[in-house]
């Protein structure tokens, strides 16, 4: 006997078309999904002229063949440089124009004028060696010779100055005794052209005995040195003459470490008419050598 099938009422259908529903999407989810992931991904094109990257790594195609047709870009045509429009060129600039506001102006200074040298006495080099002279002594054309020519000395000056480098080769200043040697009086002549006449000798009183010879000497290698030179009276710029007196002396001092016959030491202090000279060497066994020149006589 076979049982009767009830036929579903009103309230038993929205229960079971819920529970058809679910079962439904129980079946298509996964169908769904299987579709989706077999289905090939939508091809974008690319951009006119660019290369596509398709991917998670970055692929350089090769270039499409729209863009290896693309027509190069056009090339500017030359242009003439004649046929270009000259363009009008700034009329040269005047005289009377003014000047630019903004350009600097020239800054005009005076040289300073160089302040002249004061009138002062040069001194004289030394002769050679170790030869001093006093502060002060007049040189050739310097203060206290105006109006001499270049070259020109004043004559008691230079003879002071000629003695020490003119004397110690003779021999006898080593032989002598230490002392007064004695006293010679010279007169010199100067011409026009400043050079020296003859030699005279003159006395302070009449019966006075001959210098020694040594003195002669003394004198004669002395003048040898100025023979050639040009010189003008202490005095006076004019020719004429010149008195001179030397009084020598000699003296023994200690002799250096290192005794020899050659002069170790030498100078002068060149005589004026209103100053004596003096002159001076000294040998390396201490003999010392010493003179006195005073000018009496300087003019007509």
């Amino acid at each position: 006997m076979s049982a009767a099938v009830k036929p579903p009422t009103r309230g038993d259908v929205a229960p079971f078309a819920i529970s058809l529903a679910l079962h439904g999407a129980l079946v298509l989810l996964p169908l769904l999904a299987h579709w989706y992931a077999r289905a090939p991904l939508p091809r974008l094109d690319p951009l006119p002229n660019s290369i596509a990257m398709v991917g998670n790594s970055i692929e350089v195609e090769a270039p499409t063949p729209e863009v290896a047709a693309a027509p190069a870009a056009p090339q500017p045509e030359p242009v003439d440089i004649a046929t270009l429009p000259t363009e009008p060129t700034a009329a040269p600039k005047t005289a009377t124009e003014p000047e630019l506001e903004s350009a600097p102006k020239p800054v005009h200074r005076p040289t300073a004028k160089p302040r002249p040298l004061p009138r002062a006495a040069s001194i004289a080099p030394p002769t050679s060696g170790s030869d001093t002279a006093a502060p002060g002594a007049p040189a050739a054309g310097t203060f206290g010779q105006e109006g001499l020519a270049p070259g020109v000395r004043r004559l008691g000056y230079a003879f002071t100055r000629a003695i020490p480098a003119a004397t110690p080769a003779d021999a006898a200043w080593r032989e002598l005794p230490a002392g007064h040697v004695g006293t010679i009086r010279i007169e010199l002549q100067v011409d026009e052209t400043n050079h020296l006449g003859a030699l005279k000798h003159w006395q302070a009183h009449p019966g006075e005995p001959a210098p020694p010879a040594v003195l002669e000497r003394m004198v004669e290698r002395t003048l040898l040195l100025l023979r050639a030179g040009q010189f003008a009276l202490s005095g006076s710029n004019q020719p004429g003459s010149e008195r001179l007196i030397i009084d020598v002396h000699l003296r023994d001092d200690a002799p250096d470490e290192e005794a020899g016959t050659d002069v170790v030491n030498k100078g002068f202090d060149g005589a004026t008419p209103n100053h004596p000279g003096k002159a001076h060497f000294r040998y390396g066994t201490g003999r010392t050598f010493e003179a006195k020149v005073t000018i009496v006589h300087s003019g007509h």
